[in-house]
C-alpha cells in the first residue's frame, strides 16, 4: 500500500503535469491568435481574453506544486502559501467573470441582436 505522503506527491505531479500543458496550450493559442492577426476581429479577441485568463488560471495553479513540503517547513511557506492561494482565487475569479461577460455578451449579440462591442472596454 502506498502510504500519504505518496499519493499527495504523485497527485501533485499530475497537477503540475496538467497545468504545465495548459499553460504551454494558452500560451501557444495567445501567439497564434496575435501571429495571425486574427486579434482585429472582435469574436477573436473575446477568444484571446479567454486563452489569457486560462494561461493566467494555469500558470497560478501550477506554482501550488511548490507546497510539496509545506507540512516540514510551514515558516518557510506560510506567506508564500498565502500569496499563490490569493492569486489562485482571483484568477479562478476573474476566468469565471470573463465567462459569464463572454456569453452574456453573445446571448446579447445572437438572441437580442443587439451589438455591445462598445462596451469592449469593459473587459
Amino acid at each position: 500500500m502506498h502510504n500519504s505522503s505518496e499519493k499527495t506527491s504523485s497527485s501533485h505531479a499530475v497537477i503540475a503535469a496538467t497545468n504545465s500543458v495548459s499553460v504551454l496550450v494558452c500560451f501557444l493559442a495567445a501567439i497564434l491568435i496575435l501571429a495571425l492577426k486574427l486579434h482585429t476581429k472582435f469574436v477573436y479577441r473575446l477568444a484571446l481574453y479567454q486563452v489569457l485568463s486560462s494561461l493566467l488560471l494555469a500558470t497560478v495553479t501550477a506554482l501550488q506544486v511548490i507546497f510539496i513540503n509545506y507540512n516540514e517547513s510551514r515558516n518557510v511557506y506560510a506567506r508564500v502559501c498565502t500569496a499563490v492561494a490569493w492569486f489562485v482565487v482571483y484568477s479562478q475569479w476573474m476566468k469565471l467573470l470573463f465567462t459569464m461577460w463572454v456569453t452574456f455578451h453573445l446571448f446579447c449579440f445572437a438572441v437580442l441582436h443587439k451589438n455591445l462591442k462598445k462596451l469592449e472596454v469593459l473587459y
